[in-house]
């Protein structure tokens, strides 16, 4: 039987790395419920490349540094993998991008969606509610 999976988008990973993110609290809190749940943690290389691009302009490059060696130590640890996005991915995220005419979808996000879908999974560590328009649950994302 294969372990249970959480996909975790940007948001989760800015979050976590930086304690003065509004959101850094929570974000903790569902990274611990899934973990202690059992479900391993995947991402990929695109979101990786977002974070910390995000992390180095709005936090400096001391706080994208952190979490890339905390991101070192947990691949090491088995506690996260990291799809890299291959010509296969790329164009299954083409067609989610394309497919969304009514919606402004990130490229990375339809990546991740492509891998979601890939795996069969169901549920991201994100507020992002373009996971949620797509058809996943998004953990992060407040009740309006």
């Amino acid at each position: 039987m294969r372990r249970r999976q959480v996909f975790v988008d940007t948001w989760a990973w800015i979050a976590w790395a930086n304690k003065r993110d509004p959101a850094h609290a929570r974000a903790v809190a569902l990274r611990q419920a899934v973990q202690r749940e059992g479900a391993g943690l995947v991402t990929s290389d695109l979101v990786l490349c977002e974070a910390l691009t995000r992390l180095r302009y709005d936090f400096g490059l001391p706080t994208a540094l952190l979490l890339l060696a905390t991101l070192e130590f947990l691949v090491d640890d088995g506690a996260v993998e990291v799809v890299f996005v291959d010509q296969r991915l790329w164009k299954a995220a083409l067609a989610w991008f394309q497919s969304f005419t009514d919606q402004r979808f990130s490229f990375v996000d339809c990546s991740s969606f492509a891998i979601m879908a890939e795996r069969e999974l169901d549920t991201a560590l994100t507020a992002d509610r373009h996971f949620t328009t797509a058809g996943f649950i998004a953990l992060g994302a407040i009740e309006s």
